[in-house]
């Protein structure tokens, strides 16, 4: 049996974006079932995701979540006559396994239908 050990960066995202397909897929059937309108649906698939960032769901913890904008945007936003977001840019270095970034890329590769398929296609 292997050693307990952190998590790796690409762990933790493949757990979150797992976690993801199985609220989909819950909220999917949950509406076909109890024939809910689209919107309850989406509704409760979107109180689910803010669930798991808060750390409500049993397999994640809680997430940290705060406005990373591009180095540009607070010079960009004043000479624009805007409100810019805080920067966070000097905790870089001190977080771990920050996911954020490349989700919506790997989005569909987690989709373990797609791996169903795949794997099928593969006999």
């Amino acid at each position: 049996m292997n050693k307990p050990r952190e998590l790796t960066e690409e762990e933790v995202r493949e757990r979150f974006l797992d976690h993801l397909w199985v609220m989909i897929d819950y909220w999917a059937a949950e509406g076909e079932r109890d024939r809910k309108p689209r919107r309850d649906s989406l509704e409760g698939l979107a109180f689910s995701l803010l669930a798991a960032l808060d750390g409500e769901a049993a397999d994640l913890p809680g997430f940290i979540v705060a406005p990373h904008p591009h180095p540009d945007d607070k010079a960009f936003r004043r000479d624009n006559g805007e409100d810019w977001f805080p920067s966070n840019h000097k905790l870089d270095s001190k977080i771990k396994a920050d996911i954020a970034g490349v989700l919506h890329e790997l989005f569909y590769s987690r989709n373990p239908r797609r791996k169903k398929n795949e794997t099928a296609a593969e006999t």
